[in-house]
């Protein structure tokens, strides 16, 4: 619809929608706004020039209009554009995300300024289908088998070795010094490595230094032949052979305790005994598997209002996601040869996943508004409550920190969209196979 407005500055304005999340203006100024603007900045120009045989200020406006004629033309365009744009998109009611994209500009002298301004809104989703959801997830029983691998990990946490006078074992911890040979072969001696440890139980030990390994005693020197695989991540190595000057330093026995009462004791003193300690580890274990059994719900329930709510989703959030993926990437990872094609690499890896969690973001929240989900003081205190009494840090604490905006923005809106997906499991059917 086509509007005259007329506040501070005349124009007219045009939108379209080419599609859910885009909005064309088309704006024309006439030409007399033009030139209000034009006479505006000769005043400035003539005001801050500095002109031989003038004195500040004294420029005559005939001298500034013709000298700088394509400044004047040049900024009136650059000053009005913003202006009006703001004006336009408060009096058509939009809501832009990011910055605006000025495209097809015509500034014919006298006849005025046409320019078209693309934007990104947000969708306008009305969410449907969330009350007959129905949701297949599986429920895994914890049994005795998962408790006992369990407390066969806590075992291998309280490991300890003890020197031994014997030949090397497969689940030894190994002190070796080792060099490899040189071109020549002769025993490199500014490579070498002293009082190397080896566990001989590692995935990362390649298996020729494994095998050449087995059966050798402290003091003992041996050559140890080794491939490296065309793939192997040292590419100065990759595809080689090399051989290696190896002698056994110390060789130590790993010692795993017993599942008794002492070792249950060793993992935390308030448990008199080693079935206490089953008992825990099974508790902890289901409470885990019905995170894990609620998360599945939670996601499939998510994924069939997906499929249920087709809209457009703005390519500035996209990109917004996946340049703080990007920069998360950034400070986790060392430096890489070509950050070009790791960012791409990165895009395209989690660009669905960007897409999903926008899609996700806006379901729950047109859910939440079409169900007037809100939360109350007594939701806030709650949830205050929980998190102390998880961290062992005072509520006060926790209330001091959510005083930052950013962080109780957080706060309430991960609180607000587990009311929502509450609202929701309250509703749904679910088969528990």
């Amino acid at each position: 619809m086509e509007k005259d407005l007329t506040g501070d500055r005349k124009f007219t304005v045009n939108v379209s929608s080419p599609g859910q999340c885009k909005r064309v203006l088309a704006i024309e100024i006439p030409e007399e706004e033009l030139e209000r603007e034009r006479e505006t900045i000769v005043q400035e120009l003539r005001r801050e020039l500095r002109v031989p045989g003038f004195r500040k200020g004294k420029v005559p406006v005939e001298y500034v209009r013709k000298n700088y004629a394509d400044v004047i033309r040049g900024d009136a365009v650059r000053n009005l554009l913003p202006v009006i744009y703001d004006q336009a998109v408060r009096r058509e009611g939009l809501r832009p995300l990011g910055d605006p994209g000025f495209e097809n500009l015509e500034n014919e002298p006298g006849a005025g300024l046409k320019a078209e301004i693309h934007v990104e809104v947000r969708p306008d989703v009305v969410a449907t289908g969330y009350d007959s959801l129905r949701i297949d997830a599986t429920r895994r029983p914890v049994g005795k088998e998962q408790v006992e691998e369990t407390v066969e990990r806590l075992r291998e946490r309280f490991v300890a070795y003890e020197p031994v006078d014997r030949h090397v074992g497969a689940t030894d911890l190994v002190t070796v010094d080792y060099a490899p040979y040189d071109g020549s072969g002769k025993i490199d001696e500014s490579a070498r490595q002293k009082s190397y440890p080896i566990e001989m139980e590692s995935t990362h030990l390649l298996e020729q230094f494994r095998t050449g390994l087995m059966g050798m005693k402290a003091g003992q020197d041996r050559d140890i032949e080794v491939r490296y695989a065309e793939d192997f991540p040292d590419k100065e190595v990759a595809g080689s052979e090399r051989s290696f000057h190896v002698r056994v330093v110390e060789v130590k026995e790993k010692l795993v305790p017993e599942p008794d009462d002492a070792f249950a004791k060793r993992v935390d003193e308030k448990f008199e005994s080693i079935e206490a300690l089953r008992e825990q580890v099974r508790t902890d274990l289901e409470t885990e598997e019905e995170k894990r059994y609620t998360h599945e719900i939670q996601e499939k329930a998510v994924d069939r209002l997906i499929e249920g709510n087709s809209f457009d989703v703005p390519e500035i959030m996209i990109n917004n996601y996946l340049t703080s993926v990007i920069e998360e990437d950034r400070r986790r990872r060392p430096e890489v040869e070509d950050e070009a094609v790791r960012e791409k690499e990165v895009r395209e890896l989690f660009h669905d996943a960007a897409v999903r969690s926008i899609r996700k973001f806006f379901i729950l929240e047109a859910i939440q508004n079409q169900e007037r989900i809100e939360l109350t003081e007594e939701d806030i205190a709650a949830r205050i409550k929980k998190l102390s009494e998880a961290t062992g840090r005072p509520p006060e604490e926790i209330e001091k920190y959510l005083e930052q905006p950013d962080h109780r923005r957080s706060f309430e809106n991960e609180l607000l969209d587990e009311k929502v997906m509450g609202f929701l499991r309250e509703r749904m059917k679910v088969h528990a196979g």
